[in-house]
């Protein structure tokens, strides 16, 4: 794919105007973030993937994206590092090392759930997941008409 319909594809005419646009380009990185941060929120959308094991089109619809979900399993691992040592060396309130404790391990808990459900998928379906990273590379975004065979055939394997 050269560069030119590659940026086209990212910045179609009117971006900047589009809310559309601003809203798809915002979302996933804050959801991201968010699974990252407060992986407990998404408690939800576990129980969701635990349920969808085997439906790889559920599972890459998942709110909060899987490098979310493995960013939140480094994030709260190394937070829990830290207090640790802030515990050996006496510098954190008993009642507060508890909470932010079980406030790690429970995101730990849910991003681990997450990746094991997603890993496993990917493992044991790659023909589906093959073709839902296709899609998801090459399908046109916000609105905008197929220019190429890819985005043709994405479009058409998106149905």
């Amino acid at each position: 794919m050269k560069l030119g319909s590659r940026l086209r594809g990212e910045f179609p005419r009117g971006w900047w105007s589009s809310a559309r646009w601003w809203v798809t380009g915002i979302r996933e990185p804050a959801l991201s973030t968010a699974a990252a941060v407060a992986t407990v929120v998404f408690v939800g959308e576990m129980v969701r993937a635990v349920r969808h094991r085997d439906e790889p089109r559920i599972l890459a619809r998942l709110a909060g994206t899987f490098e979310g979900y493995v960013s939140g399993l480094l994030v709260n691992g190394a937070g829990l590092g830290v207090l640790v040592t802030m515990e050996i060396e006496d510098d954190l309130p008993v009642v507060l090392m508890v909470l932010l404790s079980g406030w790690c391990l429970s995101n730990i808990g849910v991003s681990a759930v997450v990746f094991v459900v997603v890993a496993q998928s990917r493992i044991r379906r790659p023909e589906a997941w093959a073709e839902l990273d296709f899609v998801e590379r090459h399908a046109p975004k916000y609105g905008r008409p197929p220019e190429t065979i890819e985005e043709y055939r994405a479009l058409h394997l998106q149905e």
